[in-house]
């Protein structure tokens, strides 16, 4: 059954088995906003997500193991990212066998080649291995099995039913260095996020202190998870653990540090500069790949998230759907650089002015503030 919001009048309500906000009327009367759960689809999402993240870990550990690995072979992360969407897609299914929708960002069209047989071998086996690793499944995929499960995610989403979310592999040239990547796995619902697992292998569990973003290889793999109305929550990806998490308090730009992406051509460096600068940030930016910044924002590792791509980049739903629910729930702020909330019913873009913005409720006027005067700043000097 879809989400459907309402809103209700009684004298006396007893608590169903329901999200609740309760408001009190000039009446004396409880008005009540209800929101059906999706505790089934999160821990779908969470076992997804979690067997995904498993599959990734092998292959990169072969890959820094590795003593003759070209830099310019992507063939280790190319066969992650299938097997990834692959055992994710399955899971799924598995889960929820009626209606299925997948938003995604890979099909198997390359892996129907010839010469690609080796590799479609390589993902198949791994796909079998981590579904079946801990006893969750029995099967063995054949590898048309694994081919059609890749090919699941071709849905263009929309602002009506359900559509699972994806991106099998977010921060790819991080996943190559043996530094931050993540497996964001979300739920829209009628357009609106109503769900969000990232599993970020490479994170370690306590906060980031050093300002390059890399892991200290000491308790590393977070599971962050989110659900509307429910708050963000945390685990070690074994799920041993788990602890409610909350954006950083902090109230003084001053004392704010900020998260971008690591890598220059996916954000503008000079741009962020400029903002901090006008904020007064003294703290030198995070730089981090993937929506792991998401993950480690909504425990208050940093205060502030830019991201502000070339013009002309159009950035998709899946780079942000998992990790912008991950923030809100934890109590942050996610905007486009005009304040506008993002809007994920409209497909696979995401139509923006400028970039995202992620901080708290108290920085947010100060930091949109600096971001438009530091956008025109650099309009007006071109």
């Amino acid at each position: 059954m879809s989400l459907n919001w309402f809103r209700f009048v009684s004298p006396s309500v007893k608590k169903p088995p329901f999200h609740l906000n309760y408001f009190t009327s000039s009446f004396g009367f409880s008005s009540v906003v209800v929101a059906m759960s999706y505790d089934k689809e999160l821990a779908a999402a969470k076992k997804a997500a979690s067997l995904a993240a498993r599959l990734c870990q092998k292959v990169q550990k072969a890959l820094l193991q590795s003593d003759v690995q070209s830099k310019n072979d992507r063939s280790p992360v190319t066969v992650a990212d299938y097997g990834s969407q692959a055992v994710v897609s399955f899971v799924l299914q598995q889960e929820f066998p009626g209606e299925f929708s997948l938003v995604a960002e890979e099909d198997s069209k390359d892996l129907r080649q010839d010469g690609a047989q080796e590799i479609v071998d390589r993902i198949t086996k791994l796909v079998n291995d981590s579904l079946t690793s801990d006893g969750s499944y029995s099967v063995t995929l054949s590898t048309e099995d694994v081919l059609k499960a890749i090919d699941s995610g071709k849905s263009e989403g929309g602002s009506e039913g359900r559509h699972w979310v994806l991106d099998p592999i977010d921060g790819t040239k991080g996943f190559l260095r043996g530094d931050q990547y993540a497996i964001a796995l979300a739920l829209l619902d009628k357009g609106k996020v109503v769900l969000g697992v990232l599993a970020c292998p490479n994170l370690p569990l306590t906060s980031i202190s050093s300002a390059d973003g890399h892991s200290s290889r000491h308790e590393v793999g977070c599971l962050f998870y989110a659900e509307i109305g429910g708050g963000t929550y945390m685990q070690p990806l074994d799920c041993s653990s788990t602890v409610k998490v909350q954006v950083s308090a902090v109230e003084n730009p001053e004392e704010a540090s900020f998260f971008e992406s690591y890598e220059a051509a996916h954000s503008m460096h000079d741009l962020s500069s400029l903002i901090a600068q006008k904020l007064g940030v003294k703290a030198a930016p995070v730089r981090i790949d993937s929506q792991a910044k998401y993950g480690a924002l909504s425990r208050g590792d940093g205060a502030i998230y830019l991201r502000l791509p070339h013009k002309g980049y159009r950035e998709k739903i899946w780079d942000h759907a998992a990790g912008y629910i991950v923030v809100t729930e934890a109590g942050g702020v996610v905007t486009d650089a005009a304040g506008k909330p993002l809007d994920f019913s409209k497909g696979k873009y995401l139509d923006l002015d400028t970039g995202i913005i992620v901080t708290n409720q108290k920085l947010m006027p100060l930091l949109f503030k600096a971001v438009r005067e530091s956008v025109e700043e650099k309009d007006s000097s071109l």
